[in-house]
């Protein structure tokens, strides 16, 4: 009887760890406000080690800055913050309308929180960046 209830209490477990693993790994949805011309949504997947992101980016028109967006994930108080991630056109920051897949945009070995926020980068070679505020994804 004892073993019986071990091996059952153990493919319990087995199973529960297993389930939460999967759950942890399925994607999940973000998105980010902060402008009115930029809009960024994705994907994200977190595992217990890892959290990778991808998505689109979209520039609703032309008006001097080149949508972007950054990212940050943090971990026991240390922090991994993304580059600015933006599309060229020309050799310089693309300042026109637009909604292109960007794919992978960063992945992080820090899974407690991640945060996404809007940003705009001067169309010219000096990529000046003025960011919105941090948006909690998870």
């Amino acid at each position: 009887m004892r073993r019986t209830a071990t091996v059952t209490l153990a493919t319990a477990l087995f199973l529960t760890a297993l389930g939460t693993t999967a759950a942890e790994a399925a994607p999940r949805t973000w998105s980010t406000t902060g402008y009115k011309a930029v809009k960024a949504n994705g994907t994200y997947t977190r595992t217990s080690t890892k959290v990778t992101v991808s998505g689109w980016l979209k520039d609703h028109k032309k008006n001097g800055w080149a949508a972007a967006v950054q990212f940050r994930a943090t971990e026991r108080g240390r922090t991994h913050t993304s580059k600015v991630y933006f599309f060229l056109n020309k050799g310089v920051p693309a300042d026109l309308p637009y909604s292109k897949e960007y794919g992978k945009f960063f992945s992080s070995d820090y899974t407690e929180h991640l945060y996404a926020r809007e940003c705009g980068v001067k169309p010219n070679r000096a990529r000046t960046t003025k960011c919105a505020g941090w948006k909690r994804v998870h």
